[in-house]
């Protein structure tokens, strides 16, 4: 069967980039004709028996398009989260593959739900159009079914020779450098989902009373995610701040771009020489590593939510939820338990005999994802649509997008054939739309966090990612900070006759020094922040009330009675414990609206503060900063 398979490239160091490697080899190898078109693709080449197409974009139909009708695939199968895909029901797409009866496969993860297993209204809307619904966990087929979508399971594989046991454990730790260590591995990319700076507080409460212990990280320090809008983290400065650097290392070479990365067999000899592996995600759609780790008999570790439960329960160890927060469809998050995870990885240190029993029920446990056995399943799937009468088995709803206007064009030329084709400019669509309506609430799912906007009076104020106030003597611990989370900024609360080199050392900093006639000048700063600093205690009582009416936390001296009032738990005046209240605050979402929400209601009760007159000034300020703007740029 002529097979077109969408999804990251098949040399990509990705989940997805193994799927697609290992199911499209192996389809071609059982004779079907397969091609890949490859988000991360350049040029097209073949591999390994498959021939390689780039694609213009995970979320365009320019290139869909002109392949359906050039290459006439009988079916497409989409490796992708559900809202990557809205233009497969875009009107031209979905004639053309009625035409040519050619249904459309998604083999979709879901790694999160809403509040009672819900999925947001536009994922199930797109899911309905899908002709072959695949889900790659038990858990997403039993969240999509209760939304009334009738899906199949096929969950991912592994390479059950590559990932195995090693034969003797120390030694193959000898082998990658980690004799006489308990080993714990984390194969997680370096962005905001896979939770690393939650992962180093487990480590690091776990080793600082297990001295021989070690934490393997494969990931990219450098991982393009770590200069996103919504990702600003510098792992290894993480691991500096602290004070775990002679136990953390990084796999040499691991880089993300496409042809990047580390051989398979590379991967699997740390695999091999770990006791533990540890993913401290927030929700796993399927969760590869935890399934290679079970292969080569390393006790897994994850979240008991989503499909890590399911791929830990009865061999591995299932870590309690703590906390939950939501991305911008309103999925939630579960932040696994600090204490729980550590605890669950001190009895395995203290219980090191047991290791080999545990190792040999994870391993048994794997046997039945062997890449073979999987394959065959996609085997038979494709099979049994070739082999019906009608391979689109059910009519999509008609859909109406009017937003449309002719373009001249015409597809790229194929010697001897003769195509012309209406091409048009679509806008927005439905479904589009309906994606983009579910997506507006604020993601909780970003590093450094960010609460929610301020609202006070009517006048609704969004925060920017990163920005701190603070005095003056507490820059050093804003400097700290910045090292961990790159795109930090702020503004310093100064007196009228702040000396002018304090000026300039705030400038070389990204800080922007405020002199204020009175604290009521502070708040659209106040109101934009994420986090206020006050070590010595110096900062006005009015702006520490403001700040909490705004739900901005402070961390500060509690010689200031307001401190104690409304943030005991942040109560400080020594800068490395400030430094790591706040960095458990900007990399805890929950934990930050918590501190955010808990000093509003605290400071609405004790100084009922006029909300009436803050939304006065902050129209002032707001509008004089326009003015402000306006008047440069126009110099």
């Amino acid at each position: 069967m002529r097979i077109l398979w969408i999804s990251d490239s098949p040399d990509t160091p990705s989940g997805f980039g193994t799927v697609t490697a290992s199911v499209c080899q192996g389809l071609a190898a059982r004779g079907h004709d397969v091609s890949i078109m490859g988000w991360q693709t350049k040029v097209p080449g073949e591999w390994n028996g498959c021939n390689v197409y780039p694609s213009l974009g995970k979320l365009a139909s320019e290139t869909i398009f002109p392949f359906l009708v050039r290459q006439r695939p009988e079916i497409v199968i989409a490796l992708a989260d559900v809202w990557w895909l809205p233009y497969f029901c875009s009107p031209h797409v979905r004639r053309q593959m009625e035409l040519t009866d050619t249904p459309w496969a998604l083999y979709f993860p879901i790694d999160g739900d809403m509040e009672g297993e819900g999925l947001p209204a536009s994922w199930v809307d797109l899911l309905r159009q899908v002709d072959v619904p695949i889900a790659m966990s038990r858990y997403g087929r039993r969240i999509a079914e209760r939304h009334g979508i009738s899906c199949r399971y096929i969950p991912h594989g592994v390479d059950l020779d590559m990932f195995s046991p090693p034969s003797d454990r120390r030694q193959a730790k000898a082998g990658i450098g980690a004799e006489g260590k308990f080993l714990i591995l984390s194969d997680s990319r370096n962005q905001p989902r896979k939770m690393l700076p939650r992962l180093l507080d487990i480590f690091a409460r776990f080793a600082a009373e297990c001295p021989d212990s070690l934490l393997h990280l494969h990931t990219d320090p450098d991982d393009e995610f770590t200069h996103s809008g919504i990702y600003s983290y510098d792992v290894r400065a993480d691991v500096r701040h602290l004070g775990i650097e002679s136990k953390v290392r990084f796999t040499p070479g691991m880089i993300m771009k496409g042809g990047g990365g580390v051989p398979l067999a590379t991967l699997a000899r740390y695999y091999q020489a770990a006791d533990v592996h540890l993913l401290a995600s927030s929700g796993e759609g399927f969760g590869l590593p935890t399934l290679q780790a079970a292969a080569a008999g390393a006790i897994p570790m994850a979240g008991a939510y989503t499909a890590s439960l399911e791929l830990t329960e009865g061999h591995g160890e299932p870590v309690a939820i703590s906390d939950w927060t939501a991305n911008e469809f309103g999925i939630r998050r579960g932040l696994i338990d600090i204490d729980d995870a550590a605890s669950r990885l001190k009895r395995l240190y203290e219980d090191q005999a047991d290791l080999p029993g545990r190792s040999a029920k994870c391993r048994e446990f794997a046997l039945a994802y062997g890449w073979e056995t999987v394959v065959d399943q996609w085997h038979e799937l494709i099979s049994s649509i070739a082999r019906s009468a009608r391979r689109i088995l059910k009519s999509p709803p008609a859909r109406t997008e009017p937003f449309q206007k002719l373009l001249p064009g015409s597809l790229p030329n194929i010697p001897g054939v003769s195509v012309s084709v209406r091409v048009v400019e679509r806008q927005l669509g439905r479904t589009e739309a309906s994606i983009l309506a579910d997506a507006r609430q604020p993601s909780d799912v970003r590093l450094p966090s960010l609460p929610k906007s301020c609202e006070v009076g009517g006048v609704k104020v969004p925060r920017t990612i990163g920005y701190v106030g603070m005095s003056a003597c507490d820059v050093p611990v804003f400097l700290e900070l910045k090292k961990i989370f790159p795109v930090l900024s702020g503004w310093v609360v100064a007196s009228e006759d702040s000396p002018e080199q304090q000026e300039q050392a705030c400038l070389a900093c990204d800080l922007r020094l405020r002199r204020f006639g009175c604290a009521e000048e502070a708040r659209f700063d106040l109101a934009q922040s994420v986090l206020l600093l006050n070590l010595s205690g110096a900062l006005p009582a009015q702006l520490l009330i403001d700040a909490a009416c705004y739900g901005v936390p402070c961390i500060g001296s509690a010689i200031a009675t307001e401190q104690s009032n409304l943030w005991p738990d942040l109560a400080t005046a020594e800068a490395a414990e400030a430094a790591q209240l706040a960095r458990g605050l900007l990399t805890d979402a929950a934990r930050l609206q918590r501190a955010s929400d808990s000093a509003r209601n605290a400071c609405l009760r004790l100084y009922t503060p006029d909300e009436e007159d803050s939304a006065f000034w902050l129209r002032q300020l707001h509008a004089k900063q326009l003015t402000e703007a306006a008047i440069g740029m126009a110099d």
